[in-house]
């Protein structure tokens, strides 16, 4: 027998055992049982907010990370050039300041206005379009959507958030939003338009500016909490259902009398249509 080619067969082979062993190691290290692959609520999650009358749809953010306060302000538009190039001319266009302190100035001809709020807001309307239903796609929406930003503002630092059916058959919702890093602006920014088969109906918008971040970054709480934190919130859950499609973590920008503040994380819990939840991310509690 020749020992020097049997020894080093023997060496080899143990050589392979220790290596299955490591990788069987480390995978069993990763997968503690009772624990939720990525994007799996754990069981006991699913249990509580069922006992809410919380069904969750929706892939559930692992993710905890520090962060800190951000600094973000509105940029203010020049109403006259918005107008000029929303409505080609302002030849018979009607120019109004109204009683409400909200309201910055009012542009209106025909069919057509637009609106300057104190907040940022934008708000362009034009009436007759989608009265009617037709044929359009959600792609010709989102197309027709960008046509009308690039001309009317552009896209800079817009995304498009998503697009869904609205109202009549042939129009479509398309949002767009702001972010800062890989965290979205959530709340009240970016610009919302229903897209008709005809053209754009309507038009809302929010240019906000980051100035940057403020405080020492926290550890944020995680998405089951603040899911736990919305369910613990409902005063009647029997009497409401509630589906969960999307768990979003972002800065929190709602409508302020202020041209400058800071924005705290959030979690933002999408239910549906419209209707969207936030819970602060530093203390869990749900936002008004």
């Amino acid at each position: 027998m020749n020992w020097a080619r049997a020894k080093s067969l023997l060496l080899a082979a143990f050589l392979v055992l220790d290596l299955a062993l490591a990788w069987l190691y480390l995978n069993l290290e990763q997968k503690v049982p009772g624990q939720a692959a990525a994007g799996q609520a754990e069981p006991e999650l699913v249990e509580r907010l069922a006992q809410k009358n919380v069904t969750l749809a929706a892939a559930l953010p692992r993710e905890t990370p520090a962060l800190a306060l951000l600094r973000v302000g509105i940029d203010k538009e020049n109403p006259y050039p918005q107008a000029l190039s929303l409505f080609g001319s302002l030849d018979g266009v009607e120019v109004v300041r109204g009683a409400d302190p909200l309201l910055e100035l009012a542009f209106s001809r025909g069919p057509e206005e637009l609106l300057f709020y104190t907040s940022g807001v934008t708000v362009y309307t034009h009436r007759g379009r989608g009265a009617t239903t037709g044929e359009q796609t959600a792609a010709g929406a989102v197309d027709k959507a960008r046509a009308f930003l690039e001309r009317h503002g552009g896209l800079d630092g817009l995304t498009l958030s998503r697009v869904v059916p609205y109202r009549r058959e042939g129009t479509y919702l398309v949002e767009f939003g702001q972010s800062y890093g890989r965290f979205p602006l959530v709340g009240a920014s970016g610009a919302v338009l229903v897209v008709a088969p005809e053209g754009v109906e309507n038009c809302w918008r929010r240019r906000l500016t980051v100035f940057g971040e403020s405080g020492r970054p926290r550890t944020v709480v995680s998405a089951a909490d603040a899911l736990l934190a919305l369910a613990l919130e409902r005063p009647r859950p029997e009497a409401a259902p509630l589906t969960v499609h999307e768990v979003v973590l972002g800065y929190y920008n709602k409508i302020y009398n202020a041209d400058e503040w800071e924005a705290a994380p959030v979690w933002r819990i999408w239910t549906g249509g419209d209707t969207y939840f936030y819970v602060n991310a530093f203390t869990g509690e749900l936002e008004g």
